[in-house]
């Protein structure tokens, strides 16, 4: 029966999820984007991915590139305090998720990938996706081996990886070894980009192929490849990814991933402990009102009221805005200013132009902050009507 496996490359996830959503915090200042991302994209593997095996690997120093390059990933800047910090609590979600990761000293996480690929794809019922952002990896991908990009929702089978790098993925790391690799500090052939890369190795196929053939090149191709050979054959040699990563006491039934209960009590007390909401089941999910957050409500009926709000932001210099009513319709809403008081409106019954004008007048002294900011915007925009000042996202300095 044919199964299917995700191999996830650990730290290279870990990175991609943290640039990709904008950064916010806990109560107390801790860092949580990349835990929620991380969080969100593996409830949605669970949900609609489905696999049979998930397995999540990640690197240790390669001492064999390091010694072949000790300027081997020497660009990599050092891992951000703000993804540093929230490295443990993903491992830790991963031991409550039930999700074994795998680690072995002396090598990277491709290493490992590669090896597992190698050895499970044998069985050609078995259909693998390696989930990774990672050039090299291209080089593994076969009739039932596919790379997975969730951050762009794309498959590479055969045909996509050769639309995308115009060279078969039999080829990735001959071409890795002429045009470089600036993420991992390939070298490659100084002055031959991705172009120069595609052309030789259609012509010729491989580096060794190239090289055997070099009486057949002229001019300066010719002058500096030969000139840069070592060089070339190093730069192949740190993108060819080992698969005999010794894996003695690997099973795959322990990275079993579909058909198991996967928000389980200690998920959903994770997932609550991080104020993760939207990830919990609706009856999990604790409702607030004004009350329970012990908050004095305050209608605001006349310019008395109008006035007060007035002062609070000026002093406060910011805002917290909710609305209701129709896309480019205002109906009513509220207005937070800090402390235990919550100032409420609707329109029809109070004019609430003034306090809005002014907020837009002076919108880079004001910070204003919303749960569905772009639709209270669109609704104050419309609220009013024909005024010269436009509301923008950008002009208010909103997140």
């Amino acid at each position: 029966m044919s199964k299917k496996i995700y191999i996830i490359d650990g730290y290279n996830f870990l990175y991609r999820v943290f640039y990709a959503i904008p950064p916010f915090s806990l109560k107390d200042g801790t860092p949580v984007n990349a835990v929620f991302g991380m969080a969100k994209i593996l409830l949605n593997l669970h949900r609609e991915d489905k696999p049979d095996y998930l397995i999540f690997t990640l690197d240790s120093k390669s001492k064999a590139r390091m010694e072949l390059y000790p300027e081997y990933k020497g660009t990599r800047d050092r891992m951000p305090d703000n993804l540093k910090i929230q490295e443990s609590i993903i491992m830790e979600m991963l031991k409550i998720m039930g999700i074994k990761h795998m680690k072995v000293d002396g090598y990277e996480a491709d290493d490992i990938i590669g090896t597992l690929v190698t050895d499970l794809g044998k069985n050609k019922e078995n259909n693998i996706f390696i989930l990774s952002g990672d050039k090299d990896l291209y080089q593994f991908i076969d009739g039932n081996v596919a790379i997975y990009d969730t951050m762009k929702h794309k498959i590479y089978h055969e045909a996509e990886a050769r639309e995308k790098f115009s060279v078969d993925p039999k080829h990735i790391v001959d071409y890795l070894a002429i045009c470089g690799d600036s993420s991992d500090n390939i070298p490659g052939i100084p002055g031959f980009g991705p172009k120069k890369a595609e052309s030789l190795i259609n012509e010729y196929g491989t580096l060794e192929s190239i090289y055997e053939n070099i009486e057949n090149i002229t001019g300066k191709t010719r002058e500096t490849l030969e000139n840069n050979r070592e060089i070339a054959f190093v730069s192949k040699q740190l993108a060819t990814i080992d698969t005999n990563v010794p894996l003695d006491n690997f099973s795959l039934t322990d990275h079993i991933f579909a058909g198991r209960n996967f928000l389980t009590p200690e998920v959903i007390a994770f997932f609550t402990e991080y104020d993760f909401r939207s990830l919990l089941p609706k009856e999990h999910v604790e409702t607030k009102n004004f009350s329970t957050l012990r908050l004095k409500q305050i209608p605001i009926l006349g310019n008395s009221e109008i006035h007060t709000c007035l002062e609070l932001l000026k002093i406060n210099k910011k805002l917290s805005l909710a609305t209701y009513g129709e896309r480019f319709s205002l109906s009513g809403g509220s207005l937070y200013f800090g402390g235990d008081e919550i100032y409420v409106f609707e329109t029809n019954i109070v004019d609430l132009k003034p306090f809005f004008k002014e907020v837009v007048s002076q919108s880079d002294d004001y910070k204003v902050i919303g749960y569905d900011i772009k639709k209270d915007l669109e609704r104050i925009e419309a609220y009013l009507e024909g005024t010269s000042t436009e509301i923008k996202t950008g002009q208010m300095g909103l997140f």
